[in-house]
């Protein structure tokens, strides 16, 4: 909290701000996170009260897919895809503090409440108006709070924040399909043309009784993941980067397994070019230097510009071989692990996302994303199709959000089907926002 009242504006744009796509289409950026425009900003030192509350109205058009409870237990691949519903859809209500310094100090603490995971899947998608008790809000939170700083050359963030690395939707070293990484980044530019990122990406270290059980020895209790990136820009046509993720655990990090090389981890790298008529012609390829399996992705997408609008059509296609992110030794699987609460059904849960592509491990990907962005908001639609570990994969979401001058305005459609299971709703929210300045 000192350390928040310190320093206080460079303030984050993430996929679900309404300005983020219609900033994002304009400029090519390869990275979270990316800034606001900061001109709106007030001068010198401001603190606020943040509140916002969601009112809206969810049609469960099929639900064959539910959570089950349990203690300390960890996840497979289909109940973490199927738990964004429970994130993106549970909101009850945020408090907290947002504070700004000049123009490139920012620093939030959001403690953001919503329907515990097994709450909403068990139960109706509750209101603050309608929720029967306390003990159906999830105890995982925040999800989103940081202390940034972007000046010139040198970026620095310190929180619980989303990050990607890549040109592409679903990045394969470190994508954004976590809700969330605790989180050190860094990022320098040397100059116009080459710049490094470095990321500590730290998580619950505790394992289930199951891999518990799996291991030779008695394991002591540290995970941290190290993540380092070189992006080159000879010209505004082509950009070049490679990364590693390197995973330590049971022991404190050296400068070799955090800069070269671990027990476990991935070294990748990306290409990007826009050859003529502004198309963007994506590649990335990785692989894990521990079970030498490796996967890519390929990208072509157009953005059109209009007066006051952007409009993206992209196709993707991406191959994960089997065991790139899962090991013989549990300690070593590369998923980022947090632990979901619930009281009510009672559940302790490790949910396990994959730092690299959201589908996990033995899949086979294509996915069609059209994005219609204005200054206030957008229209998104994303198509998934394909197979993972666990069967056939059909997603569709699509999304409109406009902000207003009290918060935001949500439509959105969303239905998955992983194999066997399937889940499909229908949302319409409004979010009031306020923000109290203190004297």
């Amino acid at each position: 909290m000192l350390t928040i009242f310190s320093f206080s504006s460079a303030n984050l744009l993430t996929k679900n701000d309404p300005k983020y796509h219609f900033k994002n289409l304009g400029e090519v950026y390869l990275k979270y996170p990316i800034y606001a425009d900061l001109n709106s900003n007030p001068e010198g030192f401001e603190n606020y009260i943040h509140f916002s509350m969601d009112l809206k109205y969810e049609s469960r058009i099929m639900d064959d897919f539910n959570l089950p409870g349990g203690w300390y237990r960890s996840t497979e691949i289909n109940e973490v895809l199927f738990r964004d519903f429970a994130l993106e859809n549970g909101d009850l209500f945020t408090f907290g503090i947002k504070n700004y310094y000049s123009d490139y100090f920012y620093a939030q603490f959001i403690a953001d409440f919503r329907v515990a995971d097994t709450s909403y899947f068990t139960y109706e998608n509750y209101s603050l108006f309608n929720l029967p008790s306390l003990i159906n809000i999830s105890l995982d939170f925040p999800t989103y709070s940081y202390l940034s700083y972007n000046k010139e050359d040198l970026s620095f963030l310190v929180g619980r924040v989303p990050l990607s690395y890549g040109p592409m939707k679903y990045n394969l070293v470190v994508s954004d399909n976590s809700p969330y990484y605790d989180t050190l980044t860094i990022s320098y530019s040397f100059n116009d043309k080459l710049d490094y990122d470095f990321s500590v990406l730290s998580m619950v270290p505790l394992l289930s009784k199951e891999e518990y059980a799996a291991m030779d020895e008695e394991f002591i209790a540290f995970r941290n993941a190290f993540y380092n990136g070189l992006n080159y820009t000879p010209n505004e046509k082509l950009f070049l980067g490679i990364s590693s993720l390197n995973q330590v655990v049971g022991d404190l990090p050296n400068p070799v397994n955090m800069f070269i090389k671990s027990d476990a981890g991935v070294y990748g790298g990306y290409i990007k070019i826009i050859p003529f008529w502004g198309i963007n012609l994506d590649t990335e390829y990785a692989f894990n230097y521990a079970t030498l399996s490796t996967g890519y992705g390929l990208g072509i997408s157009k953005t059109f510009d209009f007066e006051g609008a952007k409009f993206k059509i992209g196709v993707e296609r991406y191959e994960i071989q089997d065991n790139f992110f899962s090991s013989e030794y549990p300690y070593d699987n590369l998923y980022y692990r947090t632990i979901a609460l619930s009281n009510e059904p009672g559940a302790r849960i490790f949910f396990d996302y994959p730092f690299g592509f959201k589908y996990g491990e033995d899949s086979r990907i294509n996915s069609v994303d059209l994005t219609l962005a204005f200054e206030k908001g957008y229209f998104s639609y994303i198509w998934d199709h394909g197979t993972n570990s666990k069967g056939m994969i059909n997603s569709n979401i699509f999304r409109f959000l406009f902000d207003t001058k009290l918060g935001d305005f949500e439509v959105k459609w969303k239905t998955l089907k992983n194999g066997e299971e399937e889940f499909e709703t229908f949302l319409i929210s409004y979010g009031f926002e306020v923000n109290f300045l203190l004297p």
